[in-house]
Protein backbone atom coordinates (compact mmCIF):
# COMPACT_ATOMS: atom_id res chain seq x y z
CA UNK A 1 0.00 0.00 0.00
CA UNK A 2 1.18 3.52 -0.77
CA UNK A 3 2.35 5.60 2.06
CA UNK A 4 0.35 7.84 3.13
CA UNK A 5 1.91 11.55 3.23
CA UNK A 6 0.77 14.91 4.31
CA UNK A 7 0.87 15.92 0.90
CA UNK A 8 -0.81 13.09 -0.47
CA UNK A 9 -3.63 13.93 2.47
CA UNK A 10 -3.56 17.65 1.19
CA UNK A 11 -3.85 17.18 -2.49
CA UNK A 12 -5.95 14.33 -2.09
CA UNK A 13 -3.56 12.00 -3.80
CA UNK A 14 -4.60 9.20 -1.11
CA UNK A 15 -8.13 8.40 -3.40
CA UNK A 16 -6.19 7.20 -6.31
CA UNK A 17 -3.03 6.42 -4.81
CA UNK A 18 -1.01 3.73 -6.73
CA UNK A 19 2.37 1.69 -5.26
CA UNK A 20 5.46 3.10 -6.13
CA UNK A 21 7.41 0.84 -8.18
CA UNK A 22 11.37 1.88 -8.21
CA UNK A 23 13.91 0.97 -10.66
CA UNK A 24 14.50 -2.59 -11.35
CA UNK A 25 17.35 -3.99 -9.19
CA UNK A 26 16.89 -1.47 -6.81
CA UNK A 27 15.57 -4.00 -3.97
CA UNK A 28 14.08 -3.04 -0.71
CA UNK A 29 11.96 0.05 -0.45
CA UNK A 30 13.61 1.04 2.95
CA UNK A 31 16.92 0.44 2.20
CA UNK A 32 16.57 2.40 -1.06
CA UNK A 33 14.79 5.21 0.18
CA UNK A 34 17.50 5.39 2.97
CA UNK A 35 20.43 5.25 0.95
CA UNK A 36 19.55 7.20 -2.35
CA UNK A 37 20.73 10.57 -2.71
CA UNK A 38 18.37 11.56 -5.63
CA UNK A 39 21.06 12.43 -8.07
CA UNK A 40 19.27 11.75 -11.04
CA UNK A 41 21.71 9.89 -12.65
CA UNK A 42 19.35 6.67 -12.87
CA UNK A 43 16.54 8.69 -14.23
CA UNK A 44 19.41 10.70 -16.86
CA UNK A 45 20.19 7.34 -18.04
CA UNK A 46 17.59 5.33 -18.93
CA UNK A 47 17.55 5.11 -22.76
CA UNK A 48 13.50 4.31 -22.35
CA UNK A 49 12.59 7.40 -20.46
CA UNK A 50 9.99 5.37 -18.55
CA UNK A 51 11.76 6.74 -15.39
CA UNK A 52 11.18 9.85 -13.72
CA UNK A 53 11.31 11.58 -10.32
CA UNK A 54 8.56 11.29 -8.17
CA UNK A 55 7.02 13.55 -5.94
CA UNK A 56 9.78 12.79 -2.92
CA UNK A 57 12.29 13.34 -5.76
CA UNK A 58 13.25 9.55 -5.84
CA UNK A 59 13.51 7.76 -8.71
CA UNK A 60 9.94 6.03 -10.10
CA UNK A 61 9.03 3.69 -13.10
CA UNK A 62 6.07 5.43 -15.11
CA UNK A 63 4.88 2.73 -17.64
CA UNK A 64 2.99 4.77 -18.92
CA UNK A 65 5.77 6.09 -20.96
CA UNK A 66 6.81 2.94 -22.22
CA UNK A 67 8.79 -0.14 -21.20
CA UNK A 68 11.63 -1.14 -19.57
CA UNK A 69 14.12 -2.99 -21.30
CA UNK A 70 16.11 -4.57 -18.43
CA UNK A 71 19.10 -2.38 -20.20
CA UNK A 72 20.77 -2.05 -16.46
CA UNK A 73 21.76 1.36 -17.28
CA UNK A 74 19.95 3.20 -14.40
CA UNK A 75 22.03 0.38 -11.90
CA UNK A 76 25.65 1.35 -13.96
CA UNK A 77 24.88 4.99 -13.15
CA UNK A 78 24.40 4.75 -9.59
CA UNK A 79 27.33 6.33 -7.79
CA UNK A 80 25.91 4.59 -4.52
CA UNK A 81 25.63 1.34 -5.85
CA UNK A 82 22.01 0.69 -4.22
CA UNK A 83 21.27 -2.11 -7.17
CA UNK A 84 21.44 -5.61 -7.12
CA UNK A 85 23.23 -7.53 -9.24
CA UNK A 86 22.13 -7.96 -12.73
CA UNK A 87 21.71 -12.02 -12.73
CA UNK A 88 18.98 -11.45 -10.18
CA UNK A 89 15.55 -10.86 -10.57
CA UNK A 90 14.68 -7.28 -11.40
CA UNK A 91 11.48 -6.81 -9.38
CA UNK A 92 8.46 -9.22 -7.99
CA UNK A 93 5.41 -7.28 -9.63
CA UNK A 94 1.82 -8.48 -10.56
CA UNK A 95 -0.23 -8.11 -13.65
CA UNK A 96 -3.74 -6.65 -13.17
CA UNK A 97 -6.56 -6.10 -15.37
CA UNK A 98 -9.48 -3.70 -14.85
CA UNK A 99 -12.55 -4.39 -16.03
CA UNK A 100 -12.17 -1.13 -18.21
CA UNK A 101 -10.27 -3.04 -20.20
CA UNK A 102 -11.89 -2.80 -23.75
CA UNK A 103 -12.81 -6.66 -24.58
CA UNK A 104 -14.87 -6.99 -21.57
CA UNK A 105 -16.88 -4.41 -23.59
CA UNK A 106 -17.20 -7.05 -26.71
CA UNK A 107 -14.71 -3.98 -28.21
CA UNK A 108 -11.77 -5.85 -30.62
CA UNK A 109 -8.34 -4.98 -28.95
CA UNK A 110 -5.31 -6.97 -28.46
CA UNK A 111 -3.12 -4.51 -27.80
CA UNK A 112 -1.77 -5.69 -25.04
CA UNK A 113 -1.09 -9.05 -26.54
CA UNK A 114 0.84 -7.56 -29.27
CA UNK A 115 3.07 -5.75 -26.89
CA UNK A 116 3.71 -8.47 -24.66
CA UNK A 117 6.73 -10.19 -25.76
CA UNK A 118 7.14 -13.21 -23.08
CA UNK A 119 3.05 -13.78 -24.17
CA UNK A 120 2.03 -13.04 -20.75
CA UNK A 121 -1.50 -11.75 -21.88
CA UNK A 122 -3.19 -14.37 -24.95
CA UNK A 123 -6.61 -13.73 -26.68
CA UNK A 124 -7.53 -17.11 -27.36
CA UNK A 125 -10.59 -17.87 -30.00
CA UNK A 126 -14.02 -17.61 -28.66
CA UNK A 127 -17.52 -18.93 -30.21
CA UNK A 128 -19.47 -16.22 -27.64
CA UNK A 129 -17.91 -13.40 -29.75
CA UNK A 130 -14.59 -11.05 -28.80
CA UNK A 131 -12.02 -13.09 -27.25
CA UNK A 132 -11.01 -12.18 -23.93
CA UNK A 133 -7.73 -11.89 -22.29
CA UNK A 134 -5.69 -14.44 -20.65
CA UNK A 135 -3.04 -13.54 -18.28
CA UNK A 136 -0.30 -16.09 -17.41
CA UNK A 137 0.87 -14.15 -14.26
CA UNK A 138 4.41 -16.86 -13.99
CA UNK A 139 5.55 -15.22 -17.89
CA UNK A 140 5.21 -12.04 -16.91
CA UNK A 141 8.46 -10.52 -16.62
CA UNK A 142 7.13 -7.01 -15.59
CA UNK A 143 8.51 -4.90 -18.24
CA UNK A 144 5.09 -2.82 -18.51
CA UNK A 145 5.04 -2.71 -22.39
CA UNK A 146 1.04 -3.72 -22.37
CA UNK A 147 0.26 -0.61 -20.06
CA UNK A 148 1.76 2.07 -22.27
CA UNK A 149 -0.47 0.24 -25.16
CA UNK A 150 -3.50 0.05 -23.69
CA UNK A 151 -6.01 2.17 -24.93
CA UNK A 152 -8.29 1.76 -22.23
CA UNK A 153 -5.61 2.34 -18.97
CA UNK A 154 -6.88 -1.22 -17.95
CA UNK A 155 -3.43 -2.44 -17.07
CA UNK A 156 -1.68 -1.69 -14.10
CA UNK A 157 1.64 -3.41 -12.58
CA UNK A 158 1.88 -3.27 -8.90
CA UNK A 159 4.67 -4.52 -6.20
CA UNK A 160 3.59 -7.68 -5.34
CA UNK A 161 3.26 -7.27 -1.81
CA UNK A 162 0.76 -4.28 -2.38
CA UNK A 163 -2.41 -5.74 -2.84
Amino acid sequence: MAKLTRRGLLTGGWRNATPTIRPPWSGDESHFLLDCTRCDLCITSCGERVLRRGQSGYPEIDFTRGECTFCYACADACPQKLFATRETQPWSLSLRLADTCLAWHQVECRSCEDACEPQAIRFLPSIQGVSHPKLSLSACNGCGACVAGCPASAITLRPQDAH
